[in-house]
């Protein structure tokens, strides 16, 4: 390929470079083609990866009110599905048998007064009112007292085993809801201002193709990492399969609209290097020059241009790595003639 010996004449707007030429019939061969600096609405969005976690608002701690010895334990692994108002497990409390006789004892006599307070005590010692009106209904002390789930879920914890010795306060088990979870998506810093809670989140889950698609942005962290320089948004979505499990990987991206009509060139004409961000400009008959641009925020297929660049101009999207390589080279030849007493030297260069 010949690429014919650059004019050194200097270029009019921002950030004039040395301008490259290149024979017509060449540009087809470097499959060099552009496009238009173009004012235009583009969609923006923030890419991120997350992590499925279990939803905290969603985790049941049971813990023990009464004093006694589990019996009939009927969960017996972590992993074990729960039904709200299905029984956990019984217990046989000594002190709660002479406070049952006592509420027994305040029916009979029909004393109200009697009959609430004792009440209340069963309440406080732990005894759930399924069993007080079990307990009422009956006529008839319970010895192993039931205790039932209060909430639905998956035991993700059981810290007690049959035949166990508890007292009030003792940890019993951790149940945890799936039904809806969040992803914990990592935005690198600079996309974070973009980022707002209650923004609809499009997700993809390889390990679950045909989990929800779509998740809310629920909060975003305060504290931004000092070794990424990436801050946590935390997401929710709905779960009702259960298919998303803790830990799988997600596909993150935040849909930021439209927005307003900026000056924008398609992203893959800028090209990025130790001297900041740039483009090749066409000139037209063939003619290129490199220009230092500055961004702004960046689409889906468009980056917002704030400066170097006007509307109307054309800049090279393909084949422009070889034309910014000749130009960075023509650059280099113009400083050493200017320091050069035969400054007027011919650099042309040919290349077969």
């Amino acid at each position: 390929m010949d690429l014919v010996a650059a004019s050194m004449q200097p270029q009019s707007g921002p950030a004039p470079g040395p301008i490259v030429r290149v024979p017509p019939e060449m540009l087809q061969t470097m499959s060099v083609r552009t496009a238009a600096v173009e004012i235009a609405r583009f969609k923006q969005s923030v890419r991120a990866f997350g992590n499925v976690v279990s939803n905290e608002r969603l985790e049941t701690v049971s813990v023990s009110r009464l004093e006694g010895w589990i019996e009939d334990l009927a969960v017996r692994a972590e992993g074990d599905e729960v039904a709200r108002g299905a029984l956990l497990y019984r217990v046989y409390s000594p002190v709660l048998i002479a406070a049952q006789k006592d509420f027994l004892a305040a029916l009979e006599a029909g004393r109200g007064t009697r009959i609430d307070s004792v009440r209340q005590r069963l309440i406080s010692d732990g005894m759930q009112a399924a069993a007080i009106d079990q307990l009422a209904g009956n006529r008839e002390v319970i010895e192993r007292l039931p205790v039932y789930a209060e909430a639905a879920g998956t035991v993700a914890g059981l810290a007690v085993r049959e035949g166990d010795y508890i007292k009030p306060g003792t940890p019993i088990m951790r149940l945890q809801s799936y039904a809806r979870v969040w992803v914990i998506a990592s935005i690198p810093e600079a996309d974070l201002a973009l980022v707002s809670v209650g923004q609809p989140v499009a997700l993809e889950f390889p390990s679950a193709p045909r989990a929800a698609r779509q998740g809310r942005a629920d909060y975003i962290y305060p504290t931004i990492d000092p070794k990424t320089r990436t801050a946590d948004v935390r997401i929710e979505v709905d779960n009702p399969s259960g298919a998303l499990r803790p830990g799988a990987y997600a596909d993150v991206q935040f849909g930021l609209g439209s927005g307003e009509a900026r000056l924008s060139v398609p992203t893959e004409a800028l090209l990025r290097d130790s001297r900041g961000e740039h483009v090749i400009v066409a000139l037209g008959g063939g003619r290129f020059t490199s220009r230092t641009v500055e961004t702004g925020v960046a689409g889906t297929a468009r980056t917002e241009i704030l400066a170097g660049l006007n509307a109307g101009e054309r800049v090279v999207v393909s084949g422009q790595f070889m034309l910014d390589s000749e130009a960075n080279l023509r650059e280099g030849l113009a400083k050493l003639d200017s320091q050069s007493p035969e400054g007027a030297a011919d650099h042309s260069m040919h290349r077969h």
